[in-house]
């Protein structure tokens, strides 16, 4: 009886564990998704290029502003092996980018790359998951995981919830600090007077990028809250009427 009894407590300790993997590797997936989405929304690079006058400022036309954009963005995607481009600047032809950024641009493309790896291991590990739990659980399994993303998502919410509002009140001090993290040289410390990059990026623009990020990232991880909360009601009360009946 007692080798029974510790069986089943084995069997209840792994299936806690597969739903936390596969609720951690959701809210990854769920982050990069975020990340992509918005890093590569042109619309938003054009309205903020409008917003903020990029154009203007920096003396170049809104097609060559366009244009730099889209080497950048498809050199990321591994649609291109570099971000040579020429473009007019002042009145002036040149190359758009130095060594120094294009040598950070490398830099990005591989925490890019690295995010989008870490999202399809994420993916997987999920759907494994996801898949045991069911074969081990069957209806239980919705139930197992509602219960523990409603736990994880709470020690979440307030992770996610200090990083927000520290950027929101100290966004210079945030992009610093995730820049230190994710590069080991310097590379990102780039010139206002001898890099275009840091003149087509200025941080009123990755602020507003990062809070698109946020955003929609936050209203996806409320509404898998609200519909574990809701399942969950949903099956509380069909057990109580389930009770009632018998009694």
């Amino acid at each position: 009886m007692g080798g029974e009894a510790m069986k089943e407590k084995l069997l209840n300790r792994v299936n806690d564990i597969a739903a936390y993997v596969a609720i951690f590797s959701l809210i990854i997936v769920l982050l990069v998704v975020s990340i992509d989405v918005n890093c590569f929304d042109k619309s938003f690079f054009h309205s903020e290029y409008e917003k903020l006058e990029t154009g203007v400022s920096i003396g170049m036309t809104q097609k060559d502003l366009n244009k730099a954009t889209d080497i950048l963005l498809d050199y990321l995607k591994d649609r291109r092996n570099n971000v040579d481009v020429m473009i007019t600047l002042k009145g002036n032809e040149q190359p758009a980018f130095n060594s120094k950024e294009i040598a950070h641009m490398s830099d990005v493309k591989k925490l890019y790359q690295f995010a989008i790896n870490l999202r399809n291991i994420c993916l997987v590990l999920f759907l494994g998951s996801t898949a045991y739990l069911i074969f081990r659980l069957k209806k239980g399994a919705l139930t197992l995981l509602s219960i523990d993303y409603m736990k994880a998502a709470s020690v979440f919410a307030v992770i996610f919830a200090f990083l927000g509002l520290w950027a929101y009140f100290d966004f210079d001090a945030f992009w610093t600090l995730f820049h230190e993290l994710a590069f080991r040289n310097d590379l990102w410390l780039l010139n206002p007077a001898t890099d275009l990059m840091i003149n087509m990026f200025p941080a009123p623009f990755f602020s507003a990028l990062v809070f698109r990020i946020i955003a929609m990232f936050a209203g996806s991880f409320i509404v898998l809250f609200l519909l574990s909360y809701t399942y969950l009601r949903v099956r509380l009360n069909r057990l109580h009427h389930e009770v009632s009946e018998h009694v």
